[in-house]
Order: structure tokens, then sequence, then C-alpha cells
């Protein structure tokens, strides 16, 4: 039946461009296992549209539905009663077909730009303070980044120097904890609420990388944000019309303020060195968060 061109993407989803028939026929039978389950047990499962693209499996929007018991799907043509923008984009631009769904919840829906510039200069606003150096003006060692999200090409550079178009220089924040690492906050943030914290630690000489040599779950947020910060913090999310994202946040270790260097308005995890024993505690606290916030009683 793919070879109908209505079909050619997926039957109950519509899947990425390119993916093999095989791939899509076995995600549509494991749709159509499930409906068939419920329908034998008389169970009505409720549906998640995740527009336009289709979640991995490795999100935490999709770990999150099959905690609760949701079905998600990316295709407008299926019945649903909660909606999340999730576009795989640093701009985003498919958003037209959102603004028209009226009878529930769009989540997201006015997130448009997480560029390096746009998240600074919301942060700024939310804060008072900014991380944004002129390089040609600034003495000493700052960081080069893209403005594009998802890159992690981050790099310290001597100034000053000639700036370069598409990227945004920031000071360098020393998030240092000890004399070998740097400690980075991810914060999850679910309409308005922080349900945790990860401390995502790396050696002090590859504070760049993306992946993180060693990542803690941190239940008791009190414990590393001030009621002010994380008060800061959710009005940077409102500014940003981020109801649903995850934010990469530094302490500087001179000044003791935070900085939030990152916005994810599709995150993914919980982060992989996290232990097999707080995966799940996470998934739960992410899980009860977003049903305390979106779904009604």
């Amino acid at each position: 039946m793919y070879f109908l061109s209505r079909y050619r993407r997926g039957i109950f989803n519509r899947y990425r461009k390119g993916m093999p028939v095989s791939e899509m026929f076995l995600k549509d039978s494991a749709v159509a296992f499930r409906k068939l389950l419920d329908a034998l047990q008389s169970k009505k499962r409720k549906t998640l549209l995740a527009y336009p693209h289709f979640p991995s499996r490795g999100s935490t929007l999709y770990q999150i539905a099959r905690s609760l018991g949701w079905e998600v799907t990316n295709s407008m043509d299926r019945s649903f009663e909660l909606a999340l923008h999730w576009e795989y984009a640093t701009v985003r631009e498919e958003f037209g077909p959102l603004e028209g769904i009226e009878h529930v919840r769009v989540i997201n829906l006015h997130c448009r730009d997480i560029s390096k510039d746009v998240v600074d200069e919301q942060m700024e606003s939310a804060f008072g303070y900014s991380t944004r150096i002129d390089p040609s003006n600034f003495q000493g060692i700052a960081v080069k980044k893209s403005l594009q999200n998802a890159v992690h090409d981050g790099q310290a550079v001597q100034c000053p120097c000639d700036p370069e178009e598409g990227v945004i220089y920031q000071r360098l924040i020393d998030s240092s904890v000890n004399e070998r690492e740097v400690m980075d906050l991810r914060v999850p943030v679910i309409g308005g609420a922080i349900p945790h914290l990860y401390l995502n630690y790396r050696r002090n000489a590859e504070r760049f990388k993306n992946v993180p040599d060693r990542s803690e779950l941190c239940k008791d947020v009190s414990s590393k944000l001030s009621s002010e910060e994380v008060a800061q913090i959710i009005g940077f999310c409102t500014l940003a019309g981020l109801e649903f994202c995850e934010l990469d946040v530094l302490r500087d270790c001179e000044d003791h303020r935070i900085y939030i260097v990152d916005a994810n308005n599709t995150p993914q995890g919980p982060p992989k060195h996290l232990s097999e024993k707080d995966k799940p505690v996470a998934i739960d606290s992410l899980s009860k968060a977003f049903q305390l916030a979106f779904i009604p009683a």
C-alpha cells in the first residue's frame, strides 16, 4: 500500500524522507498492533500530535508519552487530544498548520527561533545581563560558536580578533567545580516548572565536548538554583515561548551567576551517562510534570 501517493511516507505517521519501506512497514505495524490490543481490551489510548516531525524513540517527548500511555503521531489526519510543535530546526518554519488548531492546546507554538544570539538576547531581558562580547574590542579568551542549534562547535579564541559571520562570541564562563572538571546544569522546564536537574560533568580540557563524561540526577532543584534564579529561568522561557524544553545553564565560579547558553525545544534524554537506576526516575518525574502542566484531570 506504500505505493499509493498518500501513504508514501507512512499510514499512521509521516516518517522521514528516504526511510526504507521495510522500516515504515514495521513502524506502522507496531501502531496497528497496539490499536488491535487496545480494541480487544476496550481501551482508548489518547493521542499526542507532534508536528511536523515524528519524535525519535530517544526523545524526551516520546518517552514521556510512552510512560503516560499515549500514542504519538505527526499526522494531522488523525484525531488527537494534545499537540506540540516538534520541528528539528533552529529557526522554525512549519508552524502554519498548527496555528489553525483550536480544539486542543498546542505546546511551544510560539517558540520560533532558538539561535544562540536570540537565546542570549532573551536571557539578557530576563536576567539583566548577557554572555555576548564584541570580539574586536574584548581582551582575553572568549568562546566562538555557530548560531545554529545542536552544532556543538564551541571553541576558545583569543581576542581581539576579526568577527566572522554566522557565529556568536561569548565570554568564557568558567563552570569548574574542581581542578579537573566543569559542571553544566541541564534544566528541564515543563509548563513553568522545573521537575529536576541533570548535573553533567566534563573534563576541564574538554568543556566543549557534546557528551558529558558522567551525569547525575538532582531531584532537589533548590540545592543548585535559588528561587530568584528559578524565576529568571521561567521568565526566560516565557519570553522565548518555551513551554516544554531543556536548557543548558552554566554557573560561573567567579561571579557565581548563572548563564543560559543553549535552549532545546526538541530535547533528547535523559542523558546517556545517567545511571540505569536514575533514568526511569527521571522519566517518571518528567511525566508527572507533563501531566500536571498539560493534561486536564
